[in-house]
């Protein structure tokens, strides 16, 4: 069974995650009731609010370049310029939606392109990274934060995962994490996971299976 672990300096730095696997989705471009939802968000959404959140104050403090702003507020602001979310599939639509409800940063990847365990880590700078959208590969920095498998990054920072393991309907079986930070508890993290789960099988269908922690990472 898969695990992960978190990096001991991550985790002196606040960094808390829970996952989970998800498998037997249904996995469309858009589902209508879905596109509903994400509507009456919008008209709810309180930008003072979001703009002065300790939240995503919180995930700024896990990046060394100070302008980065978290994937929330990057989805957020694409939302008030656009007057739309954007629409991937439901399962990325899913998890989008409880990003920007809930402000908390959260990946997913399809399981059959990940090698290995899942690592939080501390970048050494020699790491294979390809970003999404991208058929060639970057250098990374050293000393960011990243999520790896056995053999890449497969999300840098918090901000962008990989190309090989994108979310397509072609896709089995994912992962789907959430990120917490200082501002956060663990049980906080879960909860929000818990309304990730509950919301890709109301759209999207599945099983799921939580994925564990491993203690003691380095």
């Amino acid at each position: 069974m898969m695990k992960f672990n978190i990096a001991r300096q991550l985790k002196e730095n606040g960094l808390k995650v829970a996952m989970v696997k998800i498998a037997n989705a249904t996995i469309v471009n858009k589902k209508k009731e879905l596109e509903e939802e994400k509507k009456k968000l919008i008209n709810s959404l309180d930008w003072q609010k979001i703009e002065s959140s300790p939240l995503l104050n919180g995930y700024k403090k896990l990046y060394s370049d100070s302008s980065l702003n978290p994937p929330a507020l990057n989805l957020l602001k694409l939302v008030k310029k656009n007057g739309r979310f954007p629409n991937l599939n439901n399962v990325v639509d899913a998890y989008n939606f409880i990003s920007a409800k809930t402000l908390f940063s959260i990946g997913a990847h399809d399981l059959s392109k990940i090698n290995g365990d899942i690592r939080f880590i501390i970048t050494l700078g020699t790491e294979k990274y390809t970003p999404l959208g991208s058929e060639n590969g970057v250098t990374v920095n050293t000393n960011e934060y990243a999520v790896v498998d056995d053999e890449k990054i497969i999300c840098y920072l918090d901000q962008k995962q990989c190309q090989e393991t994108k979310i397509t309907k072609g896709t089995k079986e994912f992962i789907v994490y959430v990120q917490g930070n200082e501002t956060t508890s663990q049980e906080d993290v879960n909860n929000v996971l818990s309304e990730v789960i509950e919301t890709i099988k109301k759209f999207c269908g599945g099983d799921s299976i939580i994925i564990k922690e491993e203690m003691g990472g380095k």
